[in-house]
């Protein structure tokens, strides 16, 4: 599918804004909790498209739309990492989703506005105010294009047309066993249909960061072995930048590596939107090795930070340690989400 990138047209903020006030209208947010995906099988997509409701618990009133794997993989990474802990924080910044907003006035920007005055929209009172973004890694939510509002209406559409007979208790889903609703369209004639299917499990393989040079890693492998058990991790910073105005902000970030027994930060860097991360990762731990020696082990966040550093730990004949936290690295970034509050 061919993605146009300008700003959508009068005609699909009407029709996009149609849909919104219909998916209000129905309310799916009273009979859905956010981890019921809805899934739709679009014509015009090769992944299937996801859902999630939010509003049952009557706080945030919105639809996530999640489309294909690697997007509602970030949707599970976010999912999988407990309430108010660091993992929710490195995974909220991963989001790779469109939203559609019930928000509140304040939350609404110019440009909003102007649509709303454009198409003659009125909103008054709280989760009553209607507006979109789309949240890609690492860059702050911003204003929906052309084909994310092509996307958004389909998705609108058809997610009131898969749980209407939900509401209306025409058909029966038993979300917490794993069952779903999906909806596609039948390549012979057309017709569209709801199904009740029992999702099967799917682990979307993330690529790793593959080392190449054989001589550089046969150098590490002779340099002696320590005691010391390293934490390290490459997360997000809230602090937003912005090149010039109107360009969408992004989020730097940062790589940190940490000794898990004394406490202390060993070494750390920045890395802006055009920086080399993956060739500054590298040599963070180079250096280190070539400085101190190899490591007994390194502990990691998840499966996501093995990506970075799984090639080059198995190489170098570095145990990796993933899924026992990163409790020093996460004081040092608690620190500094305190200092941009």
């Amino acid at each position: 599918m061919k993605k146009n990138n300008s700003k959508p047209s009068r005609e699909q903020w009407k029709e996009l804004y149609d849909a919104a006030i219909n998916i209000r209208k129905i309310a799916p947010w009273e009979h859905l909790w956010d981890t019921d995906l809805i899934v739709l099988k679009l014509p015009d997509y090769d992944e299937p498209v996801y859902c999630s409701v939010m509003g049952r618990n009557k706080e945030c009133y919105a639809i996530g739309v999640y489309p294909g794997f690697e997007a509602v993989d970030s949707f599970y990474r976010l999912l999988e990492s407990q309430s108010g802990d660091m993992a929710e924080y490195v995974a909220g910044f991963e989001q790779s989703c469109l939203i559609c907003h019930f928000g509140d006035r304040e939350e609404v920007r110019p440009e909003d506005r102007e649509v709303y005055n454009e198409l003659g929209l009125r909103f008054r009172g709280r989760n009553e105010w209607i507006y979109f973004r789309t949240m890609d890694p690492g860059y702050f939510p911003w204003f929906i294009r052309a084909w994310e509002a092509d996307l958004l209406i389909q998705v609108l559409q058809n997610l009131a047309a898969a749980v209407t007979p939900l509401i209306r208790g025409e058909i029966k889903v038993d979300f917490d066993s794993g069952e779903t609703i999906v909806r596609s369209c039948s390549k012979n004639d057309g017709a569209w249909s709801n199904d009740v299917v029992k999702q099967q499990p799917r682990m979307l393989v993330v690529p790793q960061l593959i080392v190449e040079n054989e001589v550089l890693m046969a150098k590490l492998r002779k340099c002696k072995r320590t005691a010391a058990r390293l934490e390290f991790d490459v997360s997000y910073l809230p602090a937003i930048i912005q090149a010039n105005k109107g360009v969408r902000p992004y989020y730097p970030q940062i790589i940190l590596l940490a000794d898990r027994k004394s406490g202390l930060v060993i070494d750390q860097s920045l890395s802006g939107k055009d920086d080399p991360l993956e060739e500054n990762i590298l040599n963070m731990l180079t250096d280190y090795v070539f400085e101190y020696g190899r490591p007994a082990s390194i502990s990691i966040r998840d499966r996501h930070t093995a990506a970075y550093i799984g090639d080059y730990c198995k190489k170098a004949n570095i145990e990796l340690i993933e899924g026992k936290g990163v409790p020093v690295i996460d004081d040092v970034i608690g620190e500094f989400i305190r200092s941009f509050l």
